[in-house]
């Protein structure tokens, strides 16, 4: 995945007094930051996924552009073709890398060196529940697209396999 960065660090502190104790803050750090794993763990899944749809659908194309004349020129069987196509675009859509959500860690630094401790740990807190966000929007756009890319590939699969019977006169090889 190709990373960008966080433009806005939010502020929503409203005054952490130096001394005041968030005894919380650090087991919800925890999990948000194990959240943005799970995100990121997902998204290289899905572009595995993505990856395997990529090549099922170009065999299927290449077979299909090396078929017999009997069986291509059947109209089940070229609508076949042109929907492993369509998978094949689909899934490479879904493994296009997009801009994933990162710290800008100088910006960080610079906004909070004089800050006291608990007001960092809550701006950060507060800007890794925006990146967290930020990553499940993008790993489910990613989902949706290797879903749509897999019933493609499958609906392609069945028309061109429905296409090489129906062009012997309903027979099958032997």
């Amino acid at each position: 995945m190709e990373s960008g960065s966080l433009t806005h660090l939010p502020r929503t502190l409203g005054g952490v007094e130096e001394d005041q104790e968030l005894p919380s803050l650090a087991i919800v750090l925890a999990q948000v930051a194990a959240e943005r794993e799970t995100m990121s763990a997902h998204a290289e899944s899905l572009d595995g996924k993505a990856g395997v749809v990529l090549g099922f659908a170009g065999v299927l194309v290449g077979l299909g552009a090396t078929a017999q004349a009997a069986g291509s020129d059947r109209i089940v069987f070229q609508i076949g073709l042109a929907v492993a196509v369509v998978a094949a675009l689909l899934a490479a859509w879904a493994f296009l890398p997009r801009r994933f959500p990162v710290l800008e860690v100088e910006r960080l630094r610079q906004a909070n060196l004089t800050a006291s401790q608990a007001e960092t740990r809550l701006e950060l807190l507060d800007t890794q529940i925006v990146m967290v966000k930020e990553a499940a929007t993008l790993v489910r756009q990613k989902g949706l697209r290797v879903r749509a890319a897999v019933v493609s590939l499958a609906t392609a699969a069945a028309l061109v396999v429905a296409g090489i019977p129906t062009s012997m006169g309903g027979r099958l090889h032997a």
